[in-house]
């Protein structure tokens, strides 16, 4: 992560040259990869080009163009490797530089972070995390203008309910909130624990604001609807995908593609940036993100 060059895109976006915040004094510098290291799969540090140095995921149907944000970039979409299709717990980590939507209407854009399709739900696919539209502020699910309600999303093919029968196997991660006043840079890590049934999400390696009862509360990680022992259901356990095919950071793999959401203007690329993504097949603890962030922060390099 030493200074923010550009964004291909197994994405549609662009890193420019913007530091975030200076790192160490030399000597106390930590190598990010360090942390968790045999449960990495997956790396783009985005540092000359859009390769994963990790999982050797390579680009396809790349071509330069000007994104919707108005930026030039190459965008495209980054083949699964096998290791991605098989993931049943996650942490995804990654620096981005957010930019509010501002629309006062329920039709504000849906800004993409990243993507795997999927042919069980081609829309969502099997795994994302976006930037949710503002809800205008009279509204009773608007949380303010200077926070962005973010919403993860995992599939589970062989979900099951109470009964043992099939059960919902889309698994909104939704809730949580990161205040973005302006553009700047944030470290965000969000987690499934497929053990426990939990997702956790994080800034700046803290638990992010949520909302309850109509206040602000810690974001202290929420349990699938089958984890709910009050509800009697079994815990919902590993994630299995469906045909995932393709990853895609900063768009809509179906838009990408040109498959499908071409003339769905909601459905929308981020208008920001994104840095260090990196993808792990476990669910890292309170302690590991901790560590990954002062670790990726004492290697940002000020211009």
């Amino acid at each position: 992560m030493k200074k923010i060059l550009f964004l291909f895109a197994a994405a549609a976006m662009l890193i420019s040259c913007d530091p975030k915040k200076p790192g160490g004094e030399e000597g106390t510098k930590t190598d990010p990869g360090t942390i968790a290291t045999a449960d990495l799969v997956a790396y783009f540090p985005f540092d000359a080009d859009g390769k994963d140095t990790k999982g050797n995921l390579t680009p396809s149907n790349t071509a330069t163009t000007t994104v919707t944000f108005g930026e030039k970039g190459q965008r495209g979409n980054c083949f699964v490797g096998h290791t991605l299709r098989d993931l049943k717990s996650f942490t995804a980590s990654m620096w981005v530089k957010m930019e509010p939507n501002t629309l006062e209407t329920t039709d504000a854009p849906e800004q993409m972070i990243f993507q795997i399709d999927g042919s069980g739900e081609a829309t969502w696919g099997n795994m994302f995390l976006l930037q949710k539209r503002n809800w205008p502020q009279n509204e009773a699910t608007s949380y303010g203008r200077d926070h962005a309600e973010m919403q993860g999303f995992i599939w589970k093919d062989d979900a099951v309910d109470s009964a043992g029968n099939p059960g919902w196997k889309h698994q909104w991660l939704g809730g949580w909130f990161v205040e973005v006043t302006a553009p700047v840079w944030r470290h965000i890590i969000c987690t499934y624990n497929a053990t426990t049934s939990e997702f956790h999400a994080y800034v700046n390696g803290t638990h992010v604001l949520g909302r309850a009862n109509d206040k602000d509360t810690v974001y202290t990680g929420v349990k699938r609807w089958q984890g709910d022992p009050l509800a009697g259901g079994a815990p919902l356990g590993d994630m299995k995908f469906n045909n995932a095919e393709k990853l895609a950071i900063g768009a809509w793999v179906e838009k990408l593609k040109g498959t499908g959401l071409t003339g769905d203007a909601w459905a929308a690329p981020m208008r920001g940036r994104i840095d260090e993504f990196r993808i792990y097949k476990t669910a890292l603890t309170e302690q590991q993100v901790k560590d990954l962030y002062n670790a990726e922060l004492s290697q940002v390099e000020e211009e």
